[in-house]
């Protein structure tokens, strides 16, 4: 853990072992190699939250799968995710809640800084089923 100022930064390393690939779910122990991202969490003590996160890349041994080097996946990440579930919540009922320029605003006070664009994006791409849309179809 360390304070950069702004913001606190925990580094998150993987020690697993091996890992399912997420197109045919063989479990492979090849590592390929490991990178990093950062990812935005949960302000602790209204600090915001950065994640360095070093995670692994696996060869997928199946020789039918189409897929040959994957990413880990984590239950608290999307795939391609750049802030955890968790994070996402909060910012998901704010931008449904309100316009997404006022969500923004609410997010920068709350010490989980997000554009409004990001919030639209993530309105759109919510699924929503269809008997709650507000704009029923007459029968």
């Amino acid at each position: 853990m360390s304070d950069a100022g702004d913001h606190l930064r925990l580094t998150v390393k993987s020690n697993r072992e091996s890992s399912p690939c997420p197109a045919c779910h063989h479990v492979s122990s090849r590592p390929h190699r490991r990178y990093t991202r950062v990812i935005q969490d949960l302000p602790i003590a209204d600090q915001p939250v950065r994640l360095l996160l070093i995670s692994r890349k696996w060869f997928c041994d199946d020789s039918s799968c189409s897929v040959q080097v994957f990413t880990e996946r984590y239950d608290w990440l999307a795939p391609h995710g750049r802030r955890t579930l968790w994070a996402e919540h909060p910012l998901r009922q704010m931008a449904f809640s309100t316009s997404c320029l006022a969500a923004e605003k609410m997010a920068q006070a709350i010490h989980l800084p997000i554009s409004h664009d990001s919030l639209l994006t993530m309105i759109h791409k919510t699924p929503i089923p269809g008997e709650v849309s507000p704009f029923p179809r007459s029968r």
